[in-house]
């Protein structure tokens, strides 16, 4: 019998493939061999998802420190639980758009007819995709000085930070949006503080600085934050102005 993953020869009472680690089906697929395995990789609290999520609250530097020395099979990959991640915040937001029918971005030019600028978040993955080396690259210009992480391992920190503050984000809105009339303007404008925070609190534990240190690159990071988020403001009004879902004239107070 060969491992129908790597191809390696198994001996007869082999579970797992000794070469790859791969578990060796020998049962004929059916519905509940299926959900079996779904209830264990998914519903399993010892598993790598759930592991991740925990150890991000509880000693995030060991998470990222881990997977960026070599060691790839107690934790999610940073890749895996980034998409995982943004491909289930744009679910919320469908979600909130579609069935809980919350204005994502009112308009607040009470003297200017703009329009419903909520199609954005459909691009909404694609925006996180772009953003993330944004990030990294800003956090690794703060660090520098600390010589401990190389960009790619930014990367990786971000795409752990992003990934924990998003799943955060579905857990928190699902009920709150679904239960209460909250804006969500104000609540982002607070969800982005919280981020900030625990980005921070997460890269000051991987580097070993103190709260004084912290907080000024935190605030330098504010600074960076306030002109992306500016030039991609730009960037979008320039997108819809030459799609034709805004005209200049529109954009005139009345």
């Amino acid at each position: 019998m060969d491992c129908k993953n790597c191809d390696n020869s198994l001996r007869t009472d082999f579970s797992y493939c000794p070469n790859c680690g791969a578990k060796i089906i020998k049962n004929r697929l059916s519905f509940k061999n299926v959900w079996q395995d779904l209830s264990y990789q998914v519903f399993n609290l010892d598993n790598t998802f759930f592991k991740t999520f925990r150890h991000l609250f509880s000693k995030p530097e060991v998470v990222v420190e881990r997977y960026i020395s070599g060691t790839r099979k107690k934790y999610m990959n940073p890749i895996s639980y980034f998409a995982i991640a943004i491909t289930l915040s744009g679910i919320l937001f469908f979600v909130l758009r579609k069935v809980y029918d919350v204005e994502l971005a009112p308009n607040n030019l009470s003297e200017a007819e703009i329009p419903n600028m909520d199609f954005v978040f459909d691009y909404q993955g694609l925006l996180s995709y772009i953003i993330m080396p944004i990030y990294a690259l800003m956090t690794w210009l703060l660090f520098l000085d600390k010589k401990k992480l190389n960009y790619t391992e930014h990367l990786v920190a971000n795409a752990y930070i992003t990934g924990q503050t998003s799943f955060v984000q579905i857990l928190i809105c699902l009920p709150l949006f679904g239960f209460f009339d909250v804006r969500y303007d104000i609540f982002n404008w607070i969800f982005l503080l919280v981020i900030l925070i625990y980005q921070f609190f997460v890269l000051s534990r991987i580097h070993q600085i103190g709260f004084l240190s912290t907080l000024a690159r935190g605030f330098i990071y504010l600074i960076f934050f306030a002109l992306v988020m500016l030039a991609l403001g730009v960037v979008i009004i320039l997108l819809t102005t030459m799609t034709g879902q805004l005209t200049l004239e529109k954009l005139a107070p009345k």
